[in-house]
């Protein structure tokens, strides 16, 4: 399942987000080569703040497994900030819209179904926040691999190679109730598999793998989110006891 993780239960996934940060490490500082920021052996930018909002998967032991930020960009963008160049026109005219935000550091080695629920859930997640337009710079080879596969991306600009030697694009991605219905249609995914954590209920200090157990337990018989929270909520607290 996907986790959402925000500023509300961020101290519920301490040990997750350190993982997460320290695989961007190795991915994106050590194999590509790319001149990040890094600090306690992990890889941080300017948008790991409390604005940001962590999709992540995790593996049966509780692990970071896959994991995707995103974040408002009315008061910061990478793209926007370091990148206008990338973008046709002013960028910061993209700024005008409350209800953009912006992807970064895509970390998906969990094969083809995780990368389905990572794209949905995204979409679905930005969905329920109002989201309109979410943009982005990906890897030529993966933007249009995204494309033929599903994702309606538009290009904000020209294809441009960067100092690692590689070639990328921005992108902006469409957020709507279509769009989601568009993505589960094409992946034939039909299952509930977001999960938003409240930040004190009397169960959150269970481990995170029994967790999400009664979650997929709940997913499985559910028919909407908030009969999801509620049915998870029950079955957590019996098993905690309260």
């Amino acid at each position: 399942m996907l986790h959402v993780v925000t500023d509300v239960n961020r101290h519920l996934y301490e040990t997750q987000l350190s993982e997460m940060h320290r695989q961007r490490y190795e991915e994106f500082v050590l194999r590509q080569g790319w001149n990040l920021r890094v600090r306690d052996g992990g890889e941080y930018d300017d948008g790991d703040d409390v604005r940001a909002v962590y999709l992540l998967t995790l593996d049966s032991m509780g692990a970071c497994r896959s994991s995707i930020r995103i974040r408002p960009a009315d008061d910061f963008s990478f793209m926007i900030d370091y990148m206008p160049e990338w973008i046709d026109g002013d960028a910061q005219a993209l700024r005008s819209d409350p209800a953009l935000w912006e992807i970064a550091r895509w970390m998906n080695p969990g094969g083809w179904k995780t990368g389905q629920e990572l794209r949905i859930g995204l979409v679905e997640y930005l969905h329920s926040r109002g989201v309109t337009q979410a943009i982005s710079c990906a890897d030529l080879k993966v933007a249009d691999h995204a494309i033929s596969t599903g994702w309606r991306l538009k290009y904000l600009g020209n294809p441009r190679s960067y100092a690692e030697g590689k070639v990328a694009v921005a992108v902006s991605q469409p957020i709507s109730s279509e769009e989601v219905e568009h993505l589960r249609g094409r992946f034939r995914r039909r299952d509930m598999f977001l999960i938003e954590l409240p930040g004190n209920a009397p169960w959150v200090d269970l481990p995170l793998p029994e967790i999400e157990r009664e979650f997929r337990t709940a997913a499985a018989i559910a028919s909407s989110t908030a009969e999801l929270n509620a049915i998870a909520d029950t079955l957590l607290r019996r098993l905690k006891g309260v």
